[in-house]
């Protein structure tokens, strides 16, 4: 993989991938810039309005299982769920774990973000969510299934055939995507809200993906 020369800089961090550490550039760009609009324009966004009215209105009762299942990793169970994927793999895959805990400092960020801006959840929508915990954006939900969407291909599903890890992908972009139309269908969060919380995602992971001493006891052969 194409790395940047090493620096003193890079000694904390080993080889970096220049692929990798783009889309984490480009992706907290994208982030940056959404947050200073959502913060200059804390109601939705034009297009959020009618995109929430799409979303409820298709029926998602034979999903209703999956709504229910995505909802359930609010507040402190989504961060019980996540401190136990780390304990799980300090015990079965101790070397990853550095990997895991630094990718899962995307929640930081995510709950920084959210207290600091503080935009209202949706209202004058069909289905809205009450008594939830912090604030709309950016969309905790969407952020946790990127970050654990891509511990699965990391260290599940990398040593599979191409053609089954390529279903593994799409699979992960599935449940990523139904996730963040679930958080609309509920109610929970605007368009712009779980785009915010891929964004933070794809950041995150992609820059603890970039970093060779991170990587590297990864994907190093057993």
């Amino acid at each position: 993989m194409p790395t940047i020369p090493a620096s003193r800089v890079l000694r904390l961090t080993g080889p970096v991938n220049r692929v990798f550490i783009s889309v984490a550039a480009v992706a907290g760009v994208l982030f940056a810039v959404l947050s200073v609009l959502v913060v200059l324009h804390p109601g939705p966004f034009p297009f959020d309005g009618p995109a929430e009215v799409d979303v409820q209105a298709i029926d998602f009762a034979p999903l209703a299982p999956f709504n229910t299942f995505v909802s359930a990793l609010a507040g402190f169970v989504g961060v019980g769920v996540g401190v136990g994927i780390i304990v799980v793999t300090f015990i079965f895959r101790r070397a990853a774990t550095p990997f895991v805990a630094f990718s899962a400092v995307y929640s930081a960020i995510y709950n920084l973000v959210n207290v600091i801006i503080r935009r209202p959840r949706p209202t004058g929508v069909s289905h809205t969510t009450h008594d939830l915990l912090g604030y709309s954006f950016p969309s905790g939900h969407v952020g946790f299934f990127v970050w654990v969407g891509v511990l699965a291909l990391v260290l599940l599903a990398r040593g599979l055939p191409r053609a089954l890890y390529i279903v593994c992908g799409v699979l992960v972009a599935v449940v990523i995507v139904g996730a963040a139309i679930s958080r609309m269908y509920v109610g929970a969060h605007w368009l712009s809200d779980v785009v915010g919380g891929f964004l933070v995602g794809v950041c995150w992971t992609s820059l603890s993906l970039s970093f060779g001493r991170l990587t590297g006891p990864v994907f190093s052969p057993k």
